[in-house]
């Protein structure tokens, strides 16, 4: 789809931030806009990017629970007991946000999401920096005082009206239960950044079950929302627009708009300067071919090609059936973990070199922690695709939207900046982990998998089905 379309798109959805379709279609943002820009790319900084990300892997390790393997996090060993991996988790560089409208006056807040973990909750520290919740000036929060009035030992129980836009009809707030987590005065992650978390890794498909992943005894902002039938499905979406925006659906998917837009623009263009074109008459032709398109009375899944999660359960990983580099198949079978907040492509050392091997002009770079990267030709054309529920959908493909042109980087989609000025040579967006060879993540599960970041989203709906625990993906 021409990435006007996906313009017009998000132009809708942002005019509706409730479709009317059984679900919330909220913006995505990135902090810190675009990775990469024309500029030299920044090998120290991506390889420092990398080692955080692998970190967060290393975290959690496979049990035995409930007659499954599952994964759970790995008991913190530090001194300070204000955990610092649920304190220092928001409003970090490179991480996609949110907003959402909390309280009486509405406050925005910037909402991180988290594919590894399901808790929704807000921290707030004493730092200054961050999106921070300000209870006082909300008339509508909520504390809970009681034996319950915990969740965790640094989070409290209290709850707040939420503020979504209804399509044609009034806002009307909701109230969900919104713990906030605060660390003592003493400690060192009174430093960390306030901000909010969204949750969105997979449970065990029963909205009253609790998932070995989650540190508070409180629900998902998914369940809540389907409880009180703000939404009508236990699925969430997501896709990228391009390299600093993107749409998170809660409830459903942005397919039947983005289809819309398509349609409309199509419709515009073919009667463009015809008298008999009126507004009525174009919204006519547009729901006639919408209805053509999309049945009513046809399952909203049938627009995706699915793929059962596979593994231990916690994460969203699956099998991706093939990858293929210029119309040949060149790995088959490879597992795969999806998340949204790595900003390339992570591949076990095989898979990678298999991958490069197949696209003329490769080479690795070195010395470490460099030969993570490999660099390809910029203006080498690379059709890639990843496999995935039985079709091939174009990963990385073309040289991307007006401002990709306009801010870079050079060498397209598939590329993280140039190796240098003159040399001809861009950095590869697929980049080699080797966690599954080290000692630290033997324990996470993690070994021959891909991690499918950013570039796999863009351009692409990715949908995630948490009560039939499958993956989805279409073409937009």
């Amino acid at each position: 789809m021409a990435p006007w379309f996906l313009g017009a798109a998000v132009l809708l959805i942002i005019c509706l931030t409730e479709s009317g379709y059984g679900a919330l279609h909220l913006p995505l943002y990135r902090r810190g806009g675009r990775l990469s820009r024309h500029e030299t790319a920044n090998l120290t900084r991506l390889a420092a990017i990398v080692s955080e990300v692998e970190a967060r892997y290393a975290r959690c390790q496979r049990e035995v629970g409930n007659n499954r393997v599952v994964r759970r996090w790995r008991p913190y060993e530090g001194k300070d007991e204000n955990d610092p991996q649920l304190i220092d988790v928001a409003g970090h560089q490179d991480r996609w946000y949110a907003e959402l409208q909390v309280g009486d006056p509405p406050q925005v807040l910037e909402v991180d999401i988290d594919m590894l973990s399901p808790d929704f909750y807000t921290i707030m520290t004493s730092s200054g920096t961050g999106s921070k919740y300000d209870t006082f000036t909300s008339g509508s929060y909520e504390e809970t005082h009681g034996a319950s009035d915990r969740v965790h030992s640094l989070c409290r129980r209290t709850s707040d009206h939420f503020h979504f836009q209804q399509e044609s009809k009034q806002q009307r707030p909701i109230r969900l239960s919104f713990p906030i987590c605060t660390p003592s005065k003493a400690s060192g992650a009174t430093l960390a950044h306030s901000g909010t978390i969204l949750g969105l890794s997979p449970d065990h498909g029963d909205v009253h079950s609790h998932n070995a992943l989650s540190r508070l005894s409180s629900p998902s902002l998914l369940d809540q929302l389907f409880e009180q039938h703000m939404v009508h499905q236990r699925v969430w979406s997501v896709t990228l627009l391009d390299a600093e925006s993107g749409i998170l659906s809660l409830g459903g998917t942005i397919a039947q708009q983005v289809e819309e837009a398509n349609v409309r623009g199509s419709v515009e263009l073919e009667h463009f300067g015809d008298p008999q074109a009126t507004s009525d008459w174009v919204e006519q032709e547009v729901a006639k071919r919408i209805d053509f398109l999309m049945t009513p009375d046809a399952p909203w899944d049938g627009h995706f090609k699915w793929t059962n999660t596979q593994g231990a359960a916690g994460w969203w990983t699956a099998l991706m059936s093939g990858v293929w580099i210029n119309g040949a198949k060149v790995l088959e079978n490879q597992p795969v973990l999806f998340d949204i907040n790595v900003p390339f492509i992570l591949a076990p050392p095989v898979a990678a070199h298999r991958f490069y091997e197949a696209i003329g002009g490769a080479k690795r770079l070195d010395p470490p922690p460099f030969d993570a990267f490999f660099a390809i030709p910029c203006l080498n054309t690379v059709n890639v695709a990843f496999e995935i529920g039985g079709w091939n959908f174009p990963v990385m493909a073309g040289e991307g939207t007006r401002e990709d042109a306009l801010y870079g980087p050079a060498g397209g989609k598939v590329s993280l900046g140039k190796v240098g000025d003159g040399t001809g040579y861009c950095v590869g967006a697929v980049l080699e982990t080797t966690m599954g060879v080290r000692d630290e993540w033997i324990a996470s599960g993690v070994r021959d998998m891909w991690v499918l970041g950013e570039p796999f989203f863009r351009g692409l709906g990715v949908a995630f089905d948490v009560e039939k625990g499958r993956v989805g993906v279409r073409v937009y």
